[in-house]
């Protein structure tokens, strides 16, 4: 695996080629077409996670509570284009999986799947590889073989009571110690992401909230975080207020490598209402989000506004270029940009529900403060932008 270390911008290429291909071949109806395209510079961000990220690690809740019917799942229709359509949190949750196994496969990172409360799980016992958890590694026979262990794991189990992240947490936590020496070694991290859309609970307790409960969730992660070269993602499945705000206060409040995400449609709200609004928020930026990144951009477009710098090295991670950008001027840069636009395929823009330009060229000047859009009109009259 060390050809990784080796990845170049030719290299990027293919592999993104080679996704592309293999998405239209094995995928068809879960992407379409137009969002297989990926540029070199936004593939190169996948190779350079691949680097340092040696395992990416799933939990998943299946508390009673994903019954709920208010989940979304981008699909692609029978036109070819993606659309958003209405699911069980649980389906959700489901949909989720299967796309992350598929996307590490071709990626090439190994990754686990980890139920949060498995129906033959009893308090105490060792995870069991096929009904509590499944290991997913592209180097460990076919694709669809481990495709289909992920799915009979998600179809013997299903939503019931209670979200005892705690102790799932402190399983994986166990589970990463057994295997730091060949991290170290490697000099690599792991992703945890999980997906819930809950409140912590003890198992049996059955009830949500609890002031004990919470602290031990923020405890267990912190110890997690400072103890093993692990980062976090929380991928919310639910707009239940008390849920969110409980995972952003501790993301605001405590000094740990988490980052908290909604589903997509949510997300490309949050990215857009903190001034990031020139850009489609795709589901590949979406997928890479949930996986977790290293990419400090990514990381930063639902928190605060970019600045001018780095709205320009986004823009050429998502359009790339043939040739290098960075010393041009701002005027000749968004005139590049707005070159390579036109001559790229539109993409699923999931705050907007359609296909769209990678770009938006008049709010890419805004937020470069190029020409009289992104100079005087923000100064004279705010309200029309």
């Amino acid at each position: 695996k060390r050809y990784w270390l080796q990845a170049t911008d030719s290299y990027a290429r293919q592999q993104v080629r080679a996704v592309m291909e293999q998405q239209l071949l094995k995928a068809p109806q879960a992407l379409a077409a137009s969002e297989l395209w990926m540029p070199a510079g936004l593939a190169r961000v996948v190779v350079q996670d691949r680097q340092r990220i040696g395992l990416r690690m799933y939990l998943l809740d299946i508390s009673s509570s994903t019954r709920q019917p208010d989940g979304s799942v981008v699909v692609a229709g029978t036109d070819g284009r993606l659309r958003q359509n209405p699911c069980t949190r649980w389906e959700e949750i489901c949909a989720f999986a299967e796309d992350h196994a598929r996307w590490n496969l071709r990626v090439g990172t190994p990754c686990e799947f980890v139920l949060l409360n498995s129906t033959s799980r009893t308090s105490g016992s060792r995870m069991v590889e096929g009904g509590d958890c499944v290991h997913i590694d592209r180097d460990q026979g076919p694709e669809a073989n481990q495709l289909q262990k992920l799915r009979e794991l998600l179809m013997n189990n299903g939503p019931s009571p209670g979200t005892p992240i705690v102790e799932r947490l402190q399983d994986i936590q166990h589970r990463i110690q057994a295997n730091f020496s060949a991290l170290a070694q490697a000099r690599q991290m792991i992703f945890l992401t999980i997906v819930t859309d809950g409140l912590p609970t003890s198992r049996g307790s059955g009830q949500s909230g609890w002031v004990k409960d919470t602290k031990r969730t923020i405890e267990t992660m912190r110890s997690l975080c400072a103890s093993l070269p692990v980062q976090l993602v929380i991928r919310l499945c639910t707009d239940e207020e008390q849920t969110i705000d409980f995972y952003n206060n501790i993301d605001e409040e405590l000094e740990l490598p988490l980052d908290i995400l909604d589903d997509i449609s949510g997300e490309a709200r949050e990215v857009a209402k903190h001034g990031n609004d020139w850009f489609a928020y795709t589901p590949v930026l979406h997928r890479i989000r949930e996986a977790g990144t290293l990419s400090k951009i990514l990381d930063s477009i639902d928190e605060r506004p970019l600045s001018v710098l780095e709205v320009q090295q986004f823009a050429e991670l998502l359009c790339g270029s043939q040739r290098p950008l960075a010393g041009l001027g701002k005027r000749q840069f968004v005139n590049e940009i707005q070159e390579i636009v036109a001559q790229t395929p539109l993409v699923y823009d999931a705050r907007r529900q359609e296909m769209r330009p990678i770009v938006d060229i008049p709010k890419l000047r805004i937020a470069m403060r190029v020409g009289f859009r992104g100079v005087v009109l923000p100064v004279i009259c705010p309200c029309l932008l």
